[in-house]
């Protein structure tokens, strides 16, 4: 029985004195690799947002807010907040498909309240024809072969200025995609500047 106790402190003894060894080497390696850490997260912070869906990949480089020409219920012409949304596309899929067609397959853009999400329509075409947005616009439509890339911008509104505005991946129920759910961080200066 003596034994037996001994055995045991003595082995007790060694796993304190092992677990203290691995306490001290694991300080010293978390704090070596604190360094790498803290750069990755900068460079996080640096990189851009993106997305791989079933019919492509998404590098967002920038959200605009922007006012598109409408015409309001009495018909009389009128200007409505949207988000011109930029992004290099991807096709990953097995067959063509324009950045425009493929983001709204695979992302939504959608404004979240209380009330829960409320959809926005896609104002990519009343984009001016010459003016800043001009060739991600045209880019939108034209059609990407399998494996080629391109850069497209695409507007989706009208936004309440009140709401947040969010970046949204859709579900697909066929096939399993990772979630998105990204909150887009909008100046309504140009809706104001115009008033």
């Amino acid at each position: 029985m003596q034994l037996k106790r001994t055995l045991f402190a003595g082995g007790l003894a060694s796993m304190l004195l092992l677990a203290a060894c691995n306490g001290d080497s694991t300080e010293e390696a978390g704090t070596e690799e604190e360094t790498p850490a803290e750069e990755t997260t900068e460079e996080a912070a640096e990189e851009e947002l993106s997305y791989s869906g079933v019919n492509g990949d998404y590098t967002f480089t920038n959200f605009t807010p922007v006012e598109v020409p409408a015409v309001d219920a009495e018909g009389n012409d009128t200007t409505v907040q949207a988000v011109a949304v930029e992004f290099e596309f991807s096709n990953t899929s097995e067959r063509a498909a324009s950045p425009s067609e493929a983001f709204s397959l695979d992302l939504a853009v959608r404004q979240v309240s209380d009330e829960g999400e409320a959809p926005t329509d896609n104002y990519t075409m009343d984009l001016e024809d010459d003016g800043e947005f001009a060739d991600g616009k045209a880019a939108a439509n034209e059609l990407v072969e399998p494996g080629e890339n391109t850069a497209a911008v695409v507007a989706y509104g009208p936004l309440d200025p009140e709401l947040a505005t969010h970046l949204q991946a859709r579900e697909n129920p066929l096939e399993e995609t990772e979630s998105l759910d990204h909150e887009i961080e909008l100046d309504s200066a140009p809706a104001d500047s115009e008033e």
